[in-house]
């Protein structure tokens, strides 16, 4: 690491490689009053406009509108989370936990399924909604928490309206073992135990049960379960003792409480009402002549009751309504709470406060104790179902295929083909409607065009990949962000923070390093509006991989999206704590990269990218790089190299090799080899990929 000492406040610098212009931005930026502690500078380092791409300051009372981003939504740490080892826990109280544990979540499929998580805290003193769902739970989060619908598909808590469908987990025990079974109403329940081993091994070997290791039905963690033969798994109860004795005067006292504790709720009487329904009609199966014997009369003995019952009013056990009789309840709970959890109530919270979230690393959802699912995160990358088997020989239809379904450069989507619905985003578009009543600059802009460039890949060094990881297995990767509204953004703010600056006489080294001073309106519209362009990014890029899929569908085998990595935001602001203090925290070209915290280091077209793991470095204030690092401005690019540098720098991947993208040969681009091995101290790297296929605005 260097160090820049000179200066108004220090500099730390994770590479010796820097051009004099970069390095002369940082010490502009380290002259800023309100820096606190020293300015960081990740090994991608690089000349930017207004502020250097790879920069992280910390600042106490303004912020530097270069950057676009704010951090993901989150709960208040009181909020919990059903484990799999059976028990619950607050997300305060897991962001302690030094080591990943075992969370419910629900694959793509919509079936429950384990997720390693790990908690942390991403927000100070931040905004709140409540939610209420039907069952009376409360969830309280930051508005733009993404909650999963029953469909599979996610919406903000601030966009979510009554009656919307959560996508629920049901949790039921049997009475006899206390086996859990878990679903999301969606025809895919089973014990817990079998489906976390199914989702990891497979089926159980024919003839084999899961046994837990600590005689705990409740736990079931992966390594809490291990496969038995059937015979070996009964001769080691027997011989452990680890069974059940049913004519035991204890146990069946013990049973009787616990079924009578479990009537008087209803969702377990519920459950307790299946179990008994399953033994009648086995008994009525098995022992026909006894069963016959034993109701001989029962319609005449209990006409009276059943008529009664027929015509008497029912309250739901959801809402409170009341129902005529029990055949308008049933027609109730079917049209208003069919097998899911119904919102009831939205409401904007006075309270602020500190708040949490999981990172959970493969499914990207997980389930809260109030019984619905949420996201963690955006995806920019996915590993698919296939190697590099699978692809032919030449990817050229392939790669003209992606180019035809998404538009690249400056174009976009017809109205006639636009795949982004904007009846599915109320909370989109709402956030965009307010900043064009609120600012004139946004007013002006063009409305259909935001919403046609929604899944289109745009210029620059923005991309679609094809890789291979060290195992040859297939992954599709990602770059793009909030296309030209996010521009028109971000330049609007800048122009009013300089106009601010003019107006009260401030000098500055660099007129781009303008500030916003926290508490000001302007400060405040600020966030919000890149706020929801972050929510427009994010958009951007789900329905953009969608687009690549489904192109990949036309011309590969059948495949799944088998393992996703994290969304990087790369211009980013967020609320942290940082040597003790609280303060606002601008990466430009950086992403965030906290102990655990999963991310993507993509290197040019040619050479290799990287999903990593971050290590929590105090002195980059949690951050890594984001990617290789230009070495060359364009211009120099196009000047310096040329056609065949392209072709042969890019030999072997499927891409465009004409003048138009010169500028992003992997000659521009600093040697992402030695940018990881200036980082070591930052992340450690979980895959690295190798570039097959790309595309290039």
């Amino acid at each position: 690491m260097r160090h820049i000492t000179d200066t108004r406040h220090p500099i730390k610098i994770w590479t010796d490689d820097i051009e004099a212009s970069a390095e002369q931005q940082l010490r502009n930026l380290a002259s800023l009053p309100f820096i606190h502690s020293h300015v960081a500078a990740m090994p991608d380092v690089h000349w930017g406009m207004g502020a250097t791409v790879g920069s992280v300051l910390a600042t106490k009372g303004a912020i530097v509108p270069a950057a676009v981003g704010v951090d993901i939504g989150c709960f208040r740490g009181d909020t919990k989370v059903p484990l799999l080892d059976g028990t619950q826990a607050r997300m305060d109280e897991l962001a302690t936990r030094p080591e990943p544990f075992w969370v419910y979540s629900v694959d793509r499929h919509l079936r429950i399924v384990p997720g390693r998580a790990t908690a942390m805290q991403t927000r100070k003193d931040a905004s709140l909604v409540r939610i209420v769902v039907s069952g009376g739970d409360e969830i309280v989060c930051t508005p733009d928490h993404e909650f999963m619908l029953y469909d599979g598909s996610y919406r903000q808590a601030q966009a979510l309206r009554f009656n919307d469908s959560l996508m629920p987990l049901y949790r039921r025990w049997q009475t006899r073992d206390g086996y859990e079974s878990a679903s999301t109403g969606k025809g895919f329940g089973s014990q817990t135990h079998l489906l976390v081993w199914e989702a990891i091994h497979g089926p159980p070997p024919a003839g084999h049960v899961i046994h837990h290791v600590n005689h705990s039905h409740f736990d079931n963690r992966p390594e809490n379960l291990v496969a038995m033969s059937a015979g070996a798994h009964s001769r080691y109860h027997r011989e452990t003792g680890h069974s059940f004795d049913n004519a035991d005067p204890a146990f069946q006292a013990v049973r009787r409480a616990g079924c009578a504790a479990r009537a008087r709720d209803s969702a377990k009487r519920r459950a307790m009402a299946e179990v008994g329904r399953a033994n009648i009609r086995r008994y009525m199966e098995t022992r026909p002549a006894h069963f016959r014997a034993a109701v001989a009369g029962n319609g005449r003995r209990g006409a009276p009751y059943l008529a009664k019952f027929n015509v008497s009013p029912r309250a739901c056990d959801e809402c409170g309504a009341v129902l005529r009789n029990p055949g308008a309840l049933v027609w109730h709970r079917r049209r208003l709470h069919a097998s899911n959890h119904k919102v009831v109530s939205v409401t904007a919270l006075d309270e602020r406060a500190d708040v949490y979230c999981l990172q959970v690393e493969e499914h990207h959802n997980f389930a809260l104790v109030a019984g619905v699912f949420v996201h963690n995160c955006g995806m920019c990358a996915v590993r698919l179902s296939l190697t590099a088997n699978d692809l032919p020989d030449d990817l050229k239809a392939v790669r003209a295929q992606i180019e035809r379904d998404v538009p690249v450069g400056f174009a976009e989507h017809s109205d006639q083909r636009m795949p982004f619905k904007t009846t599915d985003q109320a909370g989109l578009l709402q956030g965009f409607a307010t900043l064009r009543d609120k600012h004139p600059g946004i007013r002006q802009h063009n409305d259909g065009k935001v919403w046609r460039q929604v899944g289109t890949l745009g210029g620059g060094n923005h991309f679609i990949e094809v890789c291979l990881d060290e195992q040859s297995r297939v992954w599709v990767m990602l770059h793009s962000g909030s296309r030209n509204i996010g521009k028109v953004i971000a330049d609007y703010f800048i122009t009013r923070a300089k106009e601010g600056m003019q107006a009260r006489g401030i000098k500055l080294p660099d007129v781009d390093l303008a500030w916003l001073d926290d508490g000001t309106r302007d400060f405040d519209e600020y966030v919000a509006a890149v706020h929801w362009a972050q929510d427009y990014a994010l958009e951007n890029r789900r329905t953009m991989l969608r687009l690549v899929l489904g192109a990949l569908a036309r011309h590969l085998p059948p495949f799944e999206a088998t393992e996703e990595a994290i969304n990087c935001h790369h211009n980013y602001v967020a609320r942290e704590e940082h040597f003790g203090e609280q303060v606002i925290v601008t990466r430009k070209g950086a992403i965030r990269a906290r102990a655990g915290d999963l991310g993507i280091i993509p290197g040019s077209m040619g050479t290799r990218s990287f999903i990593v793991r971050g290590k929590g470095s105090a002195d980059s204030f949690h951050s890594c790089s984001h990617g290789a690092g230009r070495r060359m401005s364009r211009g120099q690019a196009k000047r310096s190299l040329t056609l065949r540098d392209l072709a042969d720098q890019t030999a072997g991947v499927e891409c465009r090799k004409d003048a138009d993208v010169l500028d992003e040969a992997p000659g521009a681009y600093k040697d992402v080899d030695v940018v990881m091995a200036n980082q070591r101290d930052l992340v450690d790297v979980v895959h690295t990929l190798k570039q097959v296929l790309c595309v290039k605005g």
